[in-house]
């Protein structure tokens, strides 16, 4: 079923880095301090088969990246990003050959997607010096986390409290007018732990488009954002077993959106609340559960300024306002039996809220219950063999019911290998356009629109290569039915489908020090079934590869970035190719002081300033004709960066 061209052209590559060692992502090796169920969740889900990939502090640190846009390009096999214009910005996002309205995004296990439009990620207003890691889980992960979790979860872990006393401060400037400004506290208290955190990051960015594509009615300006973020958390144990945890994150962020026609200025101007309560409890050695409440709130206001041919501003938006509320509470619990089987299950309850003056969408509420199980056998005819099954039951307002299960398995091999599989199905709600859109320049909203349902499929080995080297070869297959579609000017359930195969092979050499390496290929066919064209943003193949030199006090890594051909379908032009371009980005780290306390780190992206193109698009001229142009991608951009922790 699934074709192995990338396992050979790894194969082929390995010469590249026979000499090489230390991979930037950490594959089921970091440790995740602590027992809540919630925080554990992703390495346990690991052990039975999901595939787990992870970006540690330090990682993020050495590379010197503070977007995490720019943390993800390159990172993860399988995972395709692409900021459309730059650091700060929304990204065209496949997982696994996916649609970016796929992959489910978390901040701390509160999903952070935006439900009024199911295809824009929420890259733009997080930034990495609060992170202490982030999780990519692959693979339909729709059980525990429930829909949008198609091709798998981004969930974006921030810094924890805990009992000693420090923190740190870091600024960071950039030949893009880059500024950035970041720092963090921790402490505790006579009750318990905490931690505060903030940053301050702006840059004016680059012109978006190439000159010629501006038109005479609109101003040649750059894509910039200005982006303040500040939270905090704290850690209340109440006994032994037992601990209450609050989260707070505000982000305010300004991002500028430039056209190439009938502009004067437009931007954004939105705050973002994320706030959450946590109780965790374990009532035996073998019992425990945690009840967590949430509110994710993003509000935006819109302004736009067109400019006509005579020099004239108009005012189009003033100050327009779009966004949502969304607030659940979930209950997960999990108890192991004294054959030593596992039992998990709970309830999720969500709630939300959302509406667009800008593109008049209704703001009507939505409430969506579930209940879920994942039993986890102790086999003991098998005892180094993991299996898990599961199943979940949805209910939404809008949507009706909805039932998925997933089943995953790990399983040793001889010449210490390992296969791991997985297969389940998954759900995909309607985005509150899709269904209360009532914007008469847009097809009409539907709601009776069903959820599209999907059947998913991972099958991978990996195993050892010699002294400090691991491979790793797999494939996935997905298919969609029931997909949201527009048909006589109305979003309908269509008849049509989407099916998705392809592979991806992993090839990592070395260890925390000394010469590390990694190269990743990852091929993706997706294709509406009956269709000969590869589905719009999803590249069908690209390749990533690092070589790094890191010692106890310096460092230095090149990352080599190549995204093969890209298809964006215009109205008035059908299907247009872009992409197809190679990046390369370096840094190098020196840490001094006593305890390496000091940090510097210079970053050079598209080291090459090669100029490529990140997107088409169309648009009017002041004619009324069609025309076609190109989002470019980030220039050369040098950034110098100091840190120091106490």
């Amino acid at each position: 079923m699934f074709r192995l061209r990338p396992a050979v052209f790894c194969l082929v590559c390995l010469p590249l880095l026979a000499s090489a060692s230390d991979h930037g992502l950490n594959l089921d090796t970091v440790v995740v301090h602590g027992s809540s169920l919630e925080e554990t969740l992703p390495t346990d889900l690991s052990r039975y088969g999901a595939e787990l990939w992870i970006l540690d502090r330090e990682v993020l640190d050495r590379s010197g990246v503070s977007d995490v846009g720019q943390a993800l390009q390159g990172s993860v096999p399988g995972l395709f990003v692409s900021p459309r214009a730059g650091r700060g910005d929304y990204a065209s996002v496949s997982l696994q050959g996916s649609r970016s309205e796929d992959v489910l995004w978390l901040v701390d296990g509160v999903r952070i997607n935006n439900r009024l439009f199911g295809d824009t990620s929420p890259l733009d207003s997080i930034s990495t010096h609060m992170i202490e890691r982030i999780e990519v889980l692959k693979g339909g992960q729709g059980l525990f986390y429930g829909t949008q979790a198609v091709a798998g979860v981004v969930n974006i872990v921030l810094r924890k409290p805990g009992p000693e006393s420090g923190g740190s401060m870091s600024g960071a400037v950039g030949s893009l007018g880059d500024r950035r400004l970041g720092g963090h506290v921790r402490g505790s208290d006579a009750l318990g732990h905490w931690i505060v955190f903030a940053e301050q990051d702006q840059s004016e960015g680059y012109q978006p488009y190439r000159d010629e594509a501006y038109q005479e009615n609109a101003r040649r300006l750059p894509r910039g954002f200005n982006r303040t973020s500040y939270g905090g958390r704290y850690h209340l144990p109440l006994g032994q077993d037992q601990s209450l945890n609050l989260l707070f994150l505000r982000n305010d962020v300004r991002a500028d959106f430039p056209r190439p026609v009938a502009n004067f200025e437009s931007f954004n101007d939105r705050s973002e609340h994320i706030l959450s309560l946590k109780w965790d409890q374990q009532l035996s050695e073998r019992t425990g559960y945690f009840l967590k409440a949430y509110w994710h709130e993003w509000w935006t206001d819109y302004t736009r300024l067109s400019l006509d041919q005579d020099g004239q501003v108009d005012v189009i938006n003033d100050r327009d306002p779009w966004g949502f509320d969304d607030q659940g509470i979930n209950l997960t619990a999990r108890h192991i039996t004294e054959s030593g089987s596992e039992l998990l299950g709970g309830l999720d309850y969500q709630r939300y809220q959302g509406e667009d003056f800008v593109l008049r969408i209704d703001g009507k509420a939505e409430a969506v219950a579930a209940a879920f199980v994942q039993y986890r056998p102790r086999l003991s005819f098998s005892p180094d063999s993991r299996l898990a099954v599961g199943a979940r039951f949805n209910r939404s307002d809008f949507g009706g019911d909805q039932s998925i299960w997933n089943l995953s398995f790990a399983q040793p091999l001889p010449g210490h290998l390992e296969l791991t599989a997985g297969a389940g199905s998954n759900f995909r709600l309607p985005s509150a356009f899709e269904l209360f859109v009532v914007d008469e320049d847009f097809p009409a909203g539907n709601e009776d629109l069903s959820p599209e349902e999907s059947l998913n499929f991972n099958l991978a080995v990996s195993g050892p290569l010699g002294l400090n080297a691991q491979w790793q070869v797999g494939g996935f297959y997905r298919e969609i039915q029931d997909l949201i579609s527009v048909a006589d000017g109305m979003y309908i359930n269509s008849e049509r489908s989407v099916r998705v195969r392809g592979g991806e092979a992993t090839l990592t050499v070395g260890g925390q020090t000394g010469w590390s390496g990694d190269l990743n290929l990852t091929w993706a066919d997706a294709r509406e079934k009956g269709q000969s064209q590869q589905i719009d943003g999803i590249p069908e193949w690209f390749i990533n590869a690092r070589v790094a030199w890191n010692a106890p006090q310096y460092g230095w890594q090149l990352q080599a970035r190549h995204t093969g051909s890209n298809t964006s379908t215009l109205a008035d032009f059908g299907p247009q190719q872009y992409g197809d371009f190679t990046v390369l980005d370096a840094s190098a780290w020196r840490a001094f002081g006593a305890h390496g306390e000091h940090r510097l780190t210079v970053r050079l992206e598209n080291l090459l300033d090669h100029r490529y193109a990140s997107g088409v698009s169309q648009a009017m001229t002041p004619d009324g004709g069609p025309f076609q142009y190109e989002t470019l991608g980030p220039p050369r951009n040098l950034q110098l960066a100091y840190g120091r922790r106490f």
